[in-house]
């Protein structure tokens, strides 16, 4: 069986389109989440799974947090400018 790469391909030329709505802002978690896998996995010299799953959860944690606080401190400076 041989896979044909030219639709595998297209699909990264094309943005997903995701929307403009409140609940789309959740799309963030998954990005988050292979963000602090990758960086662990890239970053741990010997890597125990105990303690890898609970560094990432950690990061995931720290950058969620993070991004929530930087979302609601854009939100009350564009409230602020805007009346």
């Amino acid at each position: 069986m041989i896979c044909e790469p030219g639709p595998l391909l297209a699909t990264f030329t094309t943005p997903e389109n995701i929307g403009m709505t409140a609940g789309s802002v959740l799309w963030i978690f998954p990005l988050l989440a292979s963000v602090a896998f990758i960086y662990k996995a890239t970053k741990m010299r010997v890597i125990f799974l105990w303690r890898f799953f609970r560094d990432v959860g950690i990061l995931f944690c720290t950058l969620s947090v993070v991004m929530i606080l930087v979302a609601v401190i854009l939100h009350i400076i564009v409230r602020i400018l805007t009346g």
